[in-house]
């Protein structure tokens, strides 16, 4: 995958954190990054220089629904106004639009929508070690204390805590499911960690080999 899918997840996160923050200027200008970024992508996955065109080619591969498909064409069509920031429920339909884009490209079939929601500051407990990737714009942490590891998505814990002497430290390769499903694979520790496709669920177990 290109730099631009982790581009967009990152641009993504700033629009929920500029929302947190109350900050007008900074969502603006996140979301307009944001909605350029997906427009490239979506020039990555097809042969034409026409948008509604490249759009349309993702409807007959099934990676986007024409409902959204009608949505990211007009958003990718309207011209920027850069002296008006756009309205909550603009933002929210927007970002949630450009997320589920994003997460249909990375698993090449059509994702569900997820909310968009501001990005509020969570305190996660203290853990004696960590280990951290970032899926779909969304930061995953295992973390461990006391023997035991726990799976947190955006500083909030899901799955249940499972046994797990230290964080793994290898590098993690991750996989993309058609069903939605992302796999988290630390080789060298012999761990799989494997996300619902609403983020709300995990499931830890051995590496199978």
């Amino acid at each position: 995958m290109s730099g631009r899918y982790d581009q967009l997840g990152r641009q993504l996160r700033k629009v929920r954190s500029a929302l947190a923050k109350g900050d007008a200027s900074a969502t603006s200008l996140a979301l307009r990054r944001a909605t350029h970024l997906a427009s490239d992508l979506v020039f990555e996955q097809v042969e034409t220089d026409d948008v509604a065109a490249g759009i349309a080619e993702l409807v007959t591969r099934h990676i986007v629904d024409a409902t959204l498909a009608e949505r990211l064409t007009r958003r990718f069509a309207v011209a920027e106004d850069r002296e008006q920031a756009p309205a909550a429920a603009e933002i929210a339909e927007v970002g949630r639009d450009l997320d589920r884009l994003l997460r249909s490209l990375e698993h090449a079939a059509a994702m569900p929508e997820l909310p968009f929601a501001a990005l509020e500051t969570i305190e996660a407990p203290v853990s004696e070690s960590r280990a951290a990737v970032t899926i779909s714009g969304r930061n995953v942490v295992i973390a461990g204390r006391g023997g035991e590891g726990l799976v947190f998505v955006d500083d909030r814990p899901i799955g249940r805590p499972f046994p797990m002497f230290a964080a793994p430290s290898s590098k993690a390769e991750i996989h993309r499911d058609p069903s939605g499903r992302t796999r988290i694979d630390w080789v060298s520790e012999g761990l799989t960690v494997e996300l619902g496709a609403d983020f709300a669920s995990s499931e830890v177990r051995p590496l199978a080999t």
